[in-house]
């Protein structure tokens, strides 16, 4: 038995061929992120499972996909060690897609821990396996990990909710959303290479963090909070905007493409254009008084 492949099975030592297919790995993530439908956040999954269970396990999965419409997930990750990574989007914003990603996670725990892995292999338990820890280890581990953690934080203020939880619901809370906005910040999965390329990284604010600030907008009108919008609009003008190099430079570094300089311009032209509105609103809110002064002075002339 066998995953399908779309292309026979070959090993290379070819230091060119094995350069190209690195590159395909490594930009495996934000290439299929970048893909997936606007308004929807990019999860990504990091299990391991013993070795022998590992295509059960990447069959197990492709299932679960099927079974809950995941349609667009894939699966890497580093298949000597047993190691997977899979990645699927969701619409977090909707109550539909926050329920349809509890019964996946839920199922996706069932698998593979009745395989013998491990909820989390190389990347931490963060908040969406917290809930499931104790689970995986046992009550008689848990208090011990319980127990540890009430040692270095006897009033629960260090990161709640992380690593250990004790309410089965707690993953589903302050979810990251993605609202659409605008193409570049559509696609952007986050990533952060283009910072080390942006010229003013250390003077205001990188590409990804302009694109952040975008759905941070977005969000808080979408949410109804104008005062929070306009906060954001107002600093947004100099930090996002006016500071900008718009060299696209930050597109050299970016593994989907993204020139986040397009998005400053586009930007640029809309704050020009509301500039010469105004000017045009207020000569027009002023035209009376000026037509009527002028006739006045050529009545007496």
């Amino acid at each position: 038995d066998a995953l399908p492949l779309s292309l026979p099975l070959r090993f290379t030592t070819d230091a060119a061929e094995r350069a190209a297919l690195w590159h395909i790995r490594k930009g495996l993530y934000t290439t299929v992120a970048e893909a997936r439908a606007p308004g929807t956040t990019a999860l990504l999954e990091d299990v391991v499972v013993p070795v022998p269970t590992l295509l059960d396990a990447c069959a197990g999965l492709r299932d679960l996909f099927a079974a809950h419409g995941y349609e667009d997930s894939v699966i890497f990750g580093h298949a000597k060690d047993g190691n997977i990574h899979f990645m699927l989007s969701e619409r977090l914003g909707e109550p539909s897609g926050v329920d349809r990603y509890r019964a996946f996670t839920d199922d996706m725990v069932e698998l593979i821990l009745g395989l013998g892995g491990s909820l989390k292999a190389e990347h931490g338990t963060g908040r969406i396996m917290a809930p499931f820890v104790r689970r995986q280890y046992g009550d008689e581990l848990y208090a011990v990990m319980q127990e540890v953690k009430r040692l270095f934080d006897p009033h629960g203020i260090l990161n709640p909710g992380v690593l250990l939880s004790d309410d089965p619901d707690s993953y589903l809370r302050d979810l990251k959303t993605a609202p659409p906005v605008e193409d570049e910040v559509d696609r952007c999965v986050e990533c952060g290479y283009c910072e080390p390329a942006c010229p003013s990284r250390d003077l205001t604010l990188t590409p990804r963090q302009r694109i952040v600030l975008r759905r941070e907008l977005r969000a808080a009108q979408l949410a109804g909070d104008e005062a929070l919008a306009a906060e954001l609009r107002d600093d947004y003008e100099y930090a996002g905007v006016q500071t900008c190099a718009v060299d696209g430079m930050c597109q050299t570094a970016c593994p989907v493409n993204i020139n986040t300089g397009d998005l400053v311009r586009l930007l640029r032209g809309e704050s020009a254009s509301r500039v010469a509105a105004g000017a045009w609103d207020a000569a027009a809110a002023a035209w009376g008084p000026v037509s009527r002064g002028g006739g006045v002075a050529l009545t007496v002339a």
